[in-house]
């Protein structure tokens, strides 16, 4: 957990940094690893292992963030996205509770028939 939030505050340097020469010895490697991240042909979803470390990197930074020009790479997609996939699973609960009450309404209203 430790590690992962490093590599975190390390992703979030590299993507902010601008300098030639940083002082911190990680920056150059983190900005090469985001760079591939953007131009890798194989991605996460074929099996890429540093794009699959990176997008993991990403996505964890993107569910705390509350940046709105955020300077991490897709962030606000990330974010987005996130929104979208707990709005359907609210819609899906909210569905499925309706549905469970309904059917113990029936259920009491036939219990009350007797």
């Amino acid at each position: 957990q430790r590690n992962i939030q490093l590599h975190i505050q390390l992703s979030e340097h590299a993507s902010r940094c601008n300098a030639q020469n940083c002082a911190s010895q990680n920056c150059a490697k983190m900005k090469h690893y985001l760079m591939h991240s953007k131009q890798c042909k194989i991605k996460a979803s074929g099996g890429c292992k540093i794009c699959k470390r990176i997008w993991t990197l990403l996505r964890i930074h993107a569910s705390h963030c509350k940046l709105r020009d955020c300077p991490m790479p897709s962030c606000n997609t990330i974010r987005e996205r996130l929104r979208l996939l707990k709005k359907q699973q609210q819609q899906m609960d909210d569905r499925r509770r309706q549905e469970m009450n309904r059917h113990f309404q029936m259920m009491r209203a036939q219990a009350g028939a007797r």
